[in-house]
C-alpha cells in the first residue's frame, strides 16, 4: 500500500468518526437508564448459569477422559461463570 492509499485510507477513517461522534451527539439522552441496566443485568444472570452447567458438564467429561489440564481449566471457568452473577450484583450494589 503505497502512501497515497494510506492517507485517504486514514482521512476517510477520520471522516467516519467525525460522522459516528456527530450521531451520538445529536441523539438525546437514554431517559430510562436504571430500568436499561438492571435489564442487562438479568439478561447476564439468565444466560451465565447455562453456560456454567455447560462447563461443569464438559469438566466432568475431561475428568473421566483422563486431561487434567481441560478437566481445572473448565473447572474454573465454571467457577467464574457461576460467579458472575455475584460479581454483577456486588458491582451494581457499589455503584
Amino acid at each position: 500500500m503505497n502512501k497515497n492509499t494510506k492517507r485517504k485510507v486514514i482521512s476517510v477513517l477520520k471522516t467516519f468518526v467525525l460522522f459516528l461522534l456527530f450521531v451520538v451527539m445529536a441523539t438525546p439522552a437514554f431517559a430510562d437508564f436504571q430500568s436499561s441496566i438492571e435489564s442487562i443485568l438479568d439478561a447476564i444472570k439468565a444466560v451465565s448459569v447455562p453456560i456454567a452447567i455447560i462447563l461443569l458438564i464438559f469438566a466432568g467429561w475431561q475428568r473421566m477422559m483422563g486431561n487434567n489440564q481441560i478437566f481445572i481449566a473448565a473447572l474454573i471457568g465454571t467457577i467464574i461463570v457461576f460467579g458472575a452473577p455475584l460479581i454483577v450484583d456486588l458491582i451494581s450494589s457499589v455503584f
